[in-house]
Parts: C-alpha cells; sequence; structure tokens
C-alpha cells in the first residue's frame, strides 16, 4: 500500500489526500501551525490519515506532496532524497513576497524546489487546477467525460508513478515534458484553471471536464504567447536552458 505525505495541508494538499485515501492509499499530513491543528481533517479522513509534523511525513511518505511556494526552502532534504516530489506551488508575489528570479523569469517555482532537493525526483502537478474543481472531476478510468491534468519532470521513472498517481485518483495525465516546461501552466497562461471551470468568471459555480487534448492545446497556447528570451528558465543542472 502506497504513502502520500503532505508539506502543507491546504486546499490542494487536503483534497489530494481525499481523494488518495479514497482509493486505499495511506497518508500522512503536515502543517505548518503543527499536527494539532490537523485533528478534525484527519478525523473526517479516516483511519487511513494521521497527522504528524514536516520531516515525519516526508520520512514516512512513498510520494510527497509540497505546498506552498513561499515555505519552500523549508522542505526537509535529508529526509526526501531518492523520493519523488510532487510540486504543486504556484507563485504569488502578493502571497510569497516578491522573489527576484521568477519575476525576471530566469528560472521557475519548480527549478527553484529541484535546486533546494538535489537529490529527489520533483515532477510539477495539481498547480492549474482550482481545488474544488479537483475534487469534482475524478473519473474512472476510460470515461468520455475523463479530465486530464499536466505534469512535468526530469525523470522519465518518476513521471510514470505520478501518471499511475493520478490514473488512480481519477485523472489522464499530459506530460509537457522536462520540469522547466512547467510554467506553460502558471498563472495567466492559458492553461491556468479556467479551462476547468463551468463559469470561467465564477469559479465556484462548478466543474466541467477538460480533456487531454485541450490541457495539451492549452499549454502549447501558452508557448506561443509567451516570448521568452534567449537563456531564459535556467534551472542549472535540473532544467535546460532555451536556445
Amino acid at each position: 500500500m502506497t504513502t502520500s505525505g503532505f508539506i502543507g495541508s491546504g486546499d490542494i494538499g487536503s483534497t489530494v489526500a481525499r481523494l488518495a485515501v479514497a482509493v486505499g492509499h495511506d497518508v500522512v499530513l503536515s502543517h505548518s501551525r503543527g499536527p494539532e491543528c490537523l485533528a478534525d481533517v484527519v478525523d473526517d479522513l479516516g483511519l487511513q490519515a494521521r497527522a504528524a509534523t514536516a520531516s515525519e511525513a516526508a520520512r514516512d511518505g512513498d510520494v510527497v506532496v509540497t505546498i506552498p511556494l513561499c515555505n519552500y526552502l523549508q522542505v526537509p532534504t535529508e529526509e526526501l532524497r531518492g523520493k519523488i516530489v510532487i510540486h504543486t506551488m504556484n507563485y504569488y508575489p502578493q502571497r510569497d513576497a516578491n522573489i527576484g528570479q521568477l519575476d525576471d523569469e530566469s528560472t521557475t517555482s519548480s527549478a527553484l524546489l529541484q535546486v533546494h532537493l538535489p537529490d529527489s525526483k520533483v515532477v510539477k502537478a495539481f498547480n492549474n487546477i482550482f481545488f474544488a474543481h479537483l475534487a469534482a472531476l475524478p473519473r474512472i478510468t476510460g470515461a468520455e467525460d475523463r479530465s486530464a491534468l499536466a505534469i512535468a519532470g526530469d525523470d522519465h521513472d518518476a513521471k510514470k508513478v505520478v501518471s499511475e498517481f493520478l490514473d488512480e485518483i481519477g485523472y489522464d495525465t499530459v506530460d509537457l515534458g522536462p520540469l522547466w516546461q512547467g510554467w506553460c501552466t502558471q498563472p495567466d497562461t492559458a492553461a491556468y484553471g479556467v479551462m476547468y471551470a463551468l463559469n470561467p468568471q465564477a469559479w465556484g459555480q462548478g466543474a466541467r471536464p477538460t480533456s487531454a487534448v485541450a490541457v495539451a492545446q492549452r499549454a502549447a497556447t501558452s508557448r506561443r504567447l509567451r516570448d521568452l528570451p534567449a537563456g531564459a528558465i535556467d534551472g542549472g543542472d535540473h532544467a535546460p536552458q532555451i536556445s
């Protein structure tokens, strides 16, 4: 049985945890305010869930989910050595404060996390869908109205594991390629959020299925619309430069 660890258990983290529990996974959740504040969440999720510290969630999770960006430097490194880390973070300057490398687009939030976790296998996922839509759209494998989520990562085997996890919890996968391509689903891109919304002007009204084709098309549109300078998106050893 797979155990999913959560470093941060906000809207996205708790939603992914709920979907994981529904398909038989154990989950270990943590929060910056301490495990005590997760008592109600854990009680609601049942016997397959427990609250812990971030270090314990990193240690005990076979696959670990991380949020939010403002705390990425506090993500434990030693406990995550060799593990798959699903990066759900987005950069919101009003929340995270300004980060120069992200403001000038010389790197991505995923690349920053990968540099912080050099011995882990970072895969970008879950960052472009509203948590309520994520909860509403799971479907069985092969369903005509099944939605897809985008992933990006440098390790083929890690992406395969994440794709299998997405399939288990009810989603198809669109592989955008290497980790730096995760920018195609970041805020202010064509593939960010609105395509899953029944009403893009009022996200809370409901969710609509979004196919793998639609996700790929929106990501391709993001690439065409973004005028990236030569040499941008430099993630060091983990993300190749655009040339």
